[in-house]
């Protein structure tokens, strides 16, 4: 598989060995900030207070965002989710 990177600053990747799950990492692109999180914990908490995130395992650390999941499906729409949520409350703060 081929990594998907998207605006926001996150990838989709999956490693060869890696048979059973697909990994998501990256931060909050500039373009996207509304506010600074303090490191990736903070983040990942503001993540799961907001989106959706049945399926999805975390294991970030303070430097870098990181979660698994299943499939790759899933994965997509994780990210698109949190596209979405950040997109909208960043033209309120605005």
């Amino acid at each position: 598989m081929q990594d998907i990177n998207y605006p926001i600053g996150f990838t989709i990747f999956k490693l060869e060995e890696d048979k059973e799950e697909y990994t998501i990492t990256g931060n909050i692109a500039k373009a996207y900030r509304f506010r600074d999180f303090d490191g990736a914990y903070d983040l990942e908490e503001y993540i799961q207070k907001h989106i959706d995130c049945t399926g999805i395992v975390f294991d970030s650390e303070y430097c870098q965002f990181w979660a698994y999941t299943k499939t790759v499906d899933r994965a997509k729409q994780f990210i698109e989710d949190i596209t979405a949520w950040i997109t909208k409350v960043k033209a309120l703060v605005d």
